[in-house]
């Protein structure tokens, strides 16, 4: 009997080394990375835009990121124009994101659904109307890649109210399926990130209580999680910044780096990894 237990504590000590040295191998092959989470940018054809994009764009050459991830609103606005000048838009954005020195990956915002709204003077029968233009230039309105072990869901969080001639927020269940699949064949350790344009955690709440806390849809998206190692979620539009961190995970509202920001919230968000571990930074674009 006592050679029995002699052995299954050997076997418990043997097992628990496996596991920490098969842990620290995986931490070890992780390289450290970091990436700036830029919502709202705003971009137009004024001057004043693009002279404060062009300073933005430099401060984050010289952080030297390994890529950057908008956080939708790059344009504005191809909701209340045609096709052919939200196109103009959508030029002169990927003409100012050329001067990135990093891979930037793209997010759906309101300002990219294009022709929406009444003044607009199209409709759902132009084949660029809505995020059609979007998908059809860029990938999917909603995607995931992964980066030296971590993976990232870009959602689209913007729903078209077609009779209405405007958006509001929210998750369709197409991508709830489409999360789903994704998280089955996603390992229950892998650090995850998801990036919305419309918060899942409204910022305007913790000032006003009138302010609805969750967005239509958010604890059913955030409730797939559950789970699963969800580190992050990275939001833009209301151009706030907000680091809430609830249960070890962080919800993050990116400000926002527009001309004419509110000078407290007028900025990025950067994250740094270092040996699997997330320290999040916001950094002011206000030159003093």
């Amino acid at each position: 009997m006592l050679l029995l237990l002699n052995y299954q504590s050997i076997v418990k000590k043997l097992t628990l080394s496996i596991v920490i040295f098969f842990n620290l191998a995986i931490l070890s092959a992780q390289k450290n990375f970091s990436f700036i989470f830029l919502p709202d940018l705003h971009l137009s054809p004024d001057t004043e835009v693009l002279t404060n994009f062009t300073s933005v764009s430099k401060q984050v050459n010289r952080l030297r990121p390994d890529f950057v991830i908008t956080g939708g609103d790059m344009i504005y606005t191809a909701k209340s124009v045609d096709d052919k000048k939200a196109s103009v838009l959508f030029d002169l954005m990927d003409e100012q994101l050329e001067k990135f020195r990093m891979p930037v990956y793209l997010t759906m915002g309101n300002h990219e659904t294009v022709g929406i709204t009444a003044e607009s003077g199209i409709d759902s029968s132009n084949p660029m109307w809505g995020k059609r233009m979007f998908e059809e230039r860029y990938h999917e309105r909603y995607y995931s890649f992964n980066y030296e072990g971590w993976k990232f869901l870009v959602l689209d969080g913007i729903r078209i109210r077609e009779k209405e001639k405007d958006y509001t927020s929210g998750i369709d269940e197409d991508q709830i399926k489409w999360i789903e699949n994704e998280l089955l064949s996603t390992g229950k350790d892998t650090p995850l990130v998801i990036v919305i344009h419309t918060p899942l955690i409204n910022p305007h709440a913790i000032t006003d209580s009138g302010a609805d806390v969750l967005s239509v849809s958010s604890d059913k998206v955030l409730d797939l999680f559950e789970n699963h190692n969800l580190k992050i979620v990275l939001q833009g539009h209301n151009h706030i910044y907000m680091n809430l961190y609830i249960n070890g995970k962080h919800y993050i509202s990116g400000g926002s780096t527009a001309f004419g920001t509110n000078p407290d919230n007028n900025g990025f968000v950067m994250v740094r990894v270092r040996k699997g571990i997330e320290k999040i930074s916001f950094i002011s674009t206000i030159k003093n």
